[in-house]
């Protein structure tokens, strides 16, 4: 894994005062490199210039820390819409629009690398701690490629239907990427995992 401070990683291509993402983190509970942790797809799409429409995936290393951030936002405002096993989605309205916000609760993480760690795709292995990016070996490299690249499957159909997802936001699975997909498939059945709606 990588890491880089972000303010001095974003401030190389974009104004760090008009950026989205850190005005939308500055009305919620703080980040630190204990967690909690964004992670996920509204980096993504900052990086790569995408409208951010996307939820705000947030991670922990314990159930108290969970509960210390839902405790937050709920006092900010921020009003339960959806919950299930995996993830509690909270909307709040900031900077004019209205976000989601997700619990997710599914797992607990010892530090960023490992939640990076549990990702299926290269693209989806971006934390941050409110001072640094964290990043999987290859994220930089395939991010501007929109090359999607396996990194682990852990949770098969979850996986599958966000290879859809994403090659119907111009991202491309070449062919190595399915092999690698069904070789994990035939080694460990039991990755299929159709019950789990993965998060991101």
């Amino acid at each position: 894994m990588l890491n880089d401070n972000a303010v001095e990683f974003l401030s190389r291509f974009t104004e760090i005062e008009d950026l989205e993402l850190l005005n939308v983190l500055d009305e919620l509970p703080s980040l630190s490199p204990g967690g909690p942790w964004l992670a996920g797809g509204a980096i993504r799409r900052t990086l790569i210039g995408m409208e951010l429409e996307s939820d705000f995936d947030f991670f922990f290393k314990n159930a108290e820390q969970l509960s210390l951030f839902r405790k937050g936002i709920e006092k900010i405002g921020a009003n339960k819409i959806n919950e299930n096993e995996h993830a509690e989605t909270y909307m709040k309205r900031i900077n004019g629009k209205d976000r989601l916000i997700q619990i997710v609760k599914m797992d607990f993480y010892d530090s960023p690398e490992t939640l990076l760690d549990s990702f299926d795709f290269s693209i989806t292995q971006l934390a941050y701690d409110g001072t640094d990016f964290y990043f999987g070996k290859y994220t930089l490299w395939d991010l501007p490629r929109k090359k999607l690249t396996l990194h682990k499957l852990t949770y098969g159909v979850a996986t599958m239907r966000r290879l859809i997802k994403y090659t119907q936001q111009g991202f491309t699975a070449c062919a190595g990427t399915m092999k690698a997909i069904l070789e994990a498939v035939v080694d460990n059945p039991e990755v299929i995992q159709s019950d789990v709606k993965y998060v991101d």
